[in-house]
């Protein structure tokens, strides 16, 4: 009897599933502390052309006292021919009887090496824990068979009907699919090494990546979202964030204001305050973003499906172009340029926003010096130490003569430059004073005379490296560090002495003070500037349409 309450017991607990269980399936637990890896979505392991992937963590700590942990990815990291990301780290104080969330970011940039996070306690190093997603190990605008393909992600309550429509589009009735013309290339898995050979069309794509927790579990973090091309949402999961998640939600919609694309299935949507609905219902502008509006049934939907993948392409056509694509294009920040010299070079950058006026090296003054060095560790020391009979010292003042010479060479660059770090930008930014939220997105450079120890960003800010990733070899093995506040601390190559260095940013903040205060009540309008800065012009339409 005792038997087979157990077994009742058992298959009643199994049946519950994930709800019953909570935060600790899949979980690997280390003493007090149990780890836990989030995964928003499916095919992390698919090529990314732009934006960062975030992989989330939860931290339960069922001690008394407080622990830190630390995680780092990918354990034991491979060689890569050309620029990657090396390591991913981050770390947190747990306190005690306590559960956090800790996230690693990748921007970008390949990251090569295993499937494993490297667990942190105090200082020990534990057993490593094996991640469910497998990292991205490629962002490429496009894929080695020359496809478009723009990622979307598709929320749990989304139709499985509809999703295979986003991939595939709508047949055609009575008909087989024409033009499809197909082959056999290298699939490419999570590490980026080409190991099968599948058949596959070569037609823009759009995949569709489903998300593998319900919407409570969605990241709350904007930049989770930025690799994709597009989110896709019922009405239902809409109105769950905005009720019972704001966290989520504003990630959210960070995600559409700052460039993304919000897919809405069903009807009685009701937009933001600040967003606008165009006419006819089926689109709505929020921002430097866009919403579109689609059915929620499987036959509806259909008429909806062309200009979802159009606009899903549409999103990431400036980062393919900017990954190396040829052809001329206006880029996502406005500026009219080459292709492949946005994202993946900063040589039109070198031109239009130079972070010093001169940073060129004096060729003529180290050639006079390299001239000199020659004839007097050469001629000049072999004359003087034959006149006295002192050739052996040759083994002493050839080396000795190669120091001084050196440290002459850099004395006199150090004398005709200085020790300099200094940057520069070129941005954007739009500021909502009533919900003071503020989106800023442009370009920033540095410059330093030595390696600096890093670059620091905000928690809010999405950096891509302006730089070529395929002219480094594999020297260029970057790293990135999160602070325990949730800034991010970019290491060891990202910027190289006496080069100047840019990002392409986007920002999404809240909590934003500054503002332009207007009074209307006289005959004329008055502007208080409480930005910080100077205005050097301001441009104001005013209630009245003047």
């Amino acid at each position: 009897m005792m038997k087979a309450a157990r077994i009742v017991l058992f298959l009643s607990l199994f049946l519950c599933g994930p709800g019953f269980f909570g935060g600790f399936l899949g979980a690997t637990t280390y003493g007090p502390i149990t780890v836990q890896e989030i995964p928003m979505a499916g095919n992390a392991s698919e090529r990314s052309s732009h934006g960062y992937v975030e992989y989330r963590f939860r931290i339960v700590n069922r001690d008394t006292k407080a622990h830190r942990v630390r995680l780092d990815m990918p354990l034991n990291s491979s060689g890569y021919s050309s620029t990657n990301l090396q390591s991913t780290t981050n770390s947190a104080e747990v306190p005690p009887q306590s559960t956090v969330i800790l996230r690693l970011l990748q921007p970008p940039v390949a990251m090569e090496g295993n499937n494993e996070v490297r667990v942190v306690i105090d200082g020990r190093a534990e057993q490593a824990t094996t991640t469910f997603l497998r990292i991205t190990g490629h962002f490429s605008g496009y894929s080695s068979r020359g496809n478009e393909v723009a990622h979307v992600l598709v929320s749990q309550r989304v139709p499985s009907g509809i999703r295979d429509f986003f991939k595939d589009g709508v047949p055609k009735e009575n008909e087989k699919l024409e033009g499809e013309v197909t082959t056999t290339t290298p699939a490419v898995p999570a590490h980026g090494h080409y190991s099968t050979y599948a058949s596959t069309p070569v037609d823009p794509q759009v995949i569709p990546s489903e998300a593998t927790v319900p919407m409570e579990e969605w990241s709350d973090n904007w930049l989770a979202y930025t690799r994709f091309d597009g989110v896709v949402m019922t009405v239902t999961d809409w109105k769950e964030i905005r009720d019972n998640y704001p966290a989520v939600y504003g990630a959210v919609q960070k995600y559409v204001e700052a460039g993304g694309m919000l897919a809405i299935l069903g009807s009685d949507w009701t937009p933001p305050a600040e967003w606008t609905l165009e006419p006819g219902g089926k689109r709505c502008g929020a921002f430097m973003g866009s919403v579109i509006l689609m059915a929620d049934d499987v036959e509806a939907v259909k008429p909806d499906i062309a200009p979802f993948r159009e606009l899903a392409l549409q999103q990431m056509r400036p980062w393919r172009a900017a990954m190396g694509d040829p052809g001329r294009y206006y880029g996502r920040y406005g500026r009219s340029t080459g292709g492949s010299e946005v994202m993946s070079s900063d040589t039109p950058l070198l031109n239009s926003m130079p972070v010093v006026a001169n940073y060129d090296v004096n060729v003529k003054l180290i050639m006079v010096l390299i001239v000199a060095f020659a004839v007097l560790i050469g001629p000049v020391n072999i004359y003087v130490l034959s006149i006295i009979k002192r050739r052996i010292w040759l083994l002493w003042t050839v080396p000795v003569t190669s120091l001084v010479a050196s440290l002459l060479v850099l004395g006199v660059s150090f004398l005709q430059e200085g020790l300099i770090r200094q940057s520069s930008s070129e941005t954007y930014t739009v500021l909502d004073q009533r919900r003071e939220e503020a989106i800023t997105f442009g370009f920033v450079g540095f410059y330093s005379t030595l390696t600096p120890r890093g670059i620091l960003f905000s928690p809010n800010t999405e950096a891509t490296a302006c730089m070529d990733r395929n002219s480094y070899g594999g020297g260029r093995s970057l790293q990135l560090h999160g602070d325990g506040n949730g800034n991010q601390l970019f290491t060891n190559g990202w910027i190289s002495a006496r080069v100047p260095s840019y990002f392409a940013v986007r920002k999404a903040e809240s909590q934003r003070k500054e503002r332009i205060i207007f009074d209307f009540s006289g005959d004329k309008p008055t502007a208080v500037n409480a930005l910080g800065v100077p205005v050097k012009s301001l441009q104001l339409r005013t209630p009245d349409g003047s």
